[in-house]
């Protein structure tokens, strides 16, 4: 009598069925049809067109599960030149051909689920410089590591999933905390994760169908994004797409917000997309103070397409905008000067140098963050986030004296011809109302600069440059310090007063009304509109010229420099 076939089915719908897992039944379907493209033979895993259902997933084996699940892992996790290749994900042919392509999913993985070295032995680092284009060259950095040795295979073979038959257990089995990164057990009272085998298989193979990104001005906090899946067939069309992480420049965010909604605007304008459900999970992880063994959960931000739509739409228009780019390195100028450079550049094992790195704009961040956060787009842009502290306090030790805030601001100036795009697209503004309050405000600061200028021609003390560099912290200072409506009213009731008859505001003399009911009405928003047009102002003649300005702010060039 031969041996009964035995299979295993797993539903989107199951019981216990999280993020993870069902992000993990998905690597297990993308696995499973990158095999039948590349025409592998998993023997003795077996599985036919039926199996592979739009919600759920059917493997079988005539011999036993334990032989054809081990086949499976082997072939859903790999490495090639000591970087991860994940036939799930890695389908293009570009992606397997060049290991640099899938360093960031390697990096990724390495710093959040696989991050700690009792968990994942890593060899040492190793820095590879690329050539992208006739004078451009970066450097790409990674921790390789050995086939044999991947976590997720070694976890399968020393874990009690199945039984001695090969049977598929039906006791719990115990799986250590990189299957849940950044919330390992720390304090002697939390445990392992225990579940039931199916479950733990799938939450092992979960990794491979995360996006991996790190935070910009945060060198060492990387993020996973993790997909809600609610089409297994839908899912593979799209994350298949190059444009998921194979891009260089796609692999740094300014926030998570910005990560986030990257991978939504991304998943919504593909082709294949029905209309459907889902979103998405952004985690955090990176090192604290008081915490210094491993990296662990620094934020969690959860984005729906369904009630961000709106923000989504923006938020493409936020990233046509402002796009990540590859930037020349400051020591490479430094040379071409004479000058000696702060830092060496990066280089690899044959002396080749790196000459360019991403720089991202400084305003994206807090954008993208507001439309995650349903907030209009330009709100709190006097406060620095979180992440951006850290490189703020690195360029305030070239600037002694000078607040973080006024510093972030002054960042904020690198981008004013972008900002001017986004101020021009009327997709962005709730109401018109938002719109006037910033032009009469351009025309408020327009007729103070002038005011300026005719003092400089009296025979002023100081120059033009300083007279407005000073009258710009003045007017930051007293929007900033406003925390109150009759505050706010008071700042602005002041600024529109203060030019002459003959450089007053037609927008302020046309709508007083319209501006005055916004201020009375959400005095925060007239706030931020009034910082807005702060940070974004031009001359008339530069108006046109907008988004030529350099996305390189001095807080960038020190993280990377």
């Amino acid at each position: 009598m031969g041996r009964l076939e035995a299979e295993l089915t797993w539903s989107l719908s199951d019981p216990g069925m999280g993020l993870l897992e069902r992000a993990g039944l998905a690597a297990l379907y993308m696995s499973l049809r990158a095999a039948e493209e590349r025409q592998v033979d998993l023997s003795p895993l077996q599985w036919d067109e039926s199996d592979l259902a739009v919600d759920s997933v059917t493997i079988r084996s005539g011999a036993d599960l334990e032989s054809a699940i081990a086949r499976l892992f082997e072939w859903a996790w790999q490495v090639t030149e000591g970087v991860l290749y994940l036939p799930a994900v890695h389908r293009d042919h570009k992606a397997r051909d060049n290991a640099f392509l899938r360093v960031p999913t390697h990096n990724g993985i390495m710093r959040t689920f696989l991050q700690h070295p009792r968990v994942q032995p890593k060899g040492d680092l190793a820095q590879h410089v690329v050539q992208l284009d006739e004078d451009c060259h970066v450097a790409f950095a990674f921790q390789p590591v050995e086939p044999s040795r991947l976590k997720p295979i070694t976890d399968l073979e020393r874990s009690r999933f199945f039984t001695k038959e090969g049977a598929p257990s039906d006791e719990e089995v115990s799986l250590s905390g990189w299957v849940f990164p950044g919330i390992a057990p720390r304090y002697g009272r939390e445990v392992a994760w225990k579940g039931p085998p199916s479950m733990g298989m799938l939450l092992m193979l979960a990794p491979i169908t995360c996006l991996y990104q790190q935070l910009h001005n945060q060198r060492g906090t990387w993020l996973y994004v993790v997909p809600d899946v609610r089409d297994l067939e839908e899912f593979d069309a799209i994350r298949v797409s190059p444009s998921f992480g194979l891009d260089p420049t796609y692999t740094d965010v300014a926030s998570l917000g910005d990560a986030g909604l990257r991978f939504l605007a991304e998943y919504t304008s593909h082709p294949a997309r029905r209309e459907i459900g889902g979103g998405c999970r952004v985690v955090a992880m990176g090192k604290v103070g008081y915490y210094q063994s491993q990296s662990i959960r620094k934020g969690v931000v959860d984005v729906d397409i369904a009630t961000a739509r709106t923000a989504i739409r923006r938020y493409k228009i936020l990233h046509a905008t402002m796009r990540n780019r590859w930037t020349k390195r400051k020591a490479e100028t430094d040379s071409a000067k004479g000058q000696k450079p702060k830092s060496p550049k990066p280089k690899d094992e044959n002396g080749t140098t790196a000459s360019h790195f991403v720089a991202v704009p400084t305003a994206r961040g807090r954008i993208a963050d507001n439309l995650a956060e349903g907030r209009p787009w330009y709100s709190d842009l006097g406060c620095p986030l979180a992440w951006d502290r850290e490189a703020l306090d690195r360029q305030r030790k070239n600037r002694p004296g000078v607040s973080i805030e006024r510093l972030w601001f002054n960042n904020f100036l690198y981008q004013r011809g972008r900002l001017m795009e986004l101020i021009d697209q009327e997709e962005m503004w709730d109401s018109p109302a938002e719109r006037l309050f910033v032009e009469a405000f351009w025309q408020i600061l327009a007729s103070l600069y002038r005011r300026e200028a005719d003092a400089v021609e009296r025979g002023g003390s100081r120059t033009f440059g300083d007279r407005v560099e000073d009258l710009n912290e003045d007017i930051r200072r007293r929007l900033t310090r406003a925390k109150t409506r009759p505050l706010l009213r008071e700042a602005i009731a002041d600024l529109f007063a203060k030019p002459v008859r003959k450089y007053r505001s037609p927008a302020v003399r046309e709508h007083p009304a319209a501006m005055w009911r916004l201020i009375d009405d959400d005095w925060k928003r007239a706030r931020d509109l009034g910082l807005l047009a702060l940070a974004s102002y031009q001359s008339k003649e530069n108006r046109d010229k907008a988004g030529d300005d350099d996305t390189t702010s001095p807080q960038q060039e020190g993280v990377e420099e």
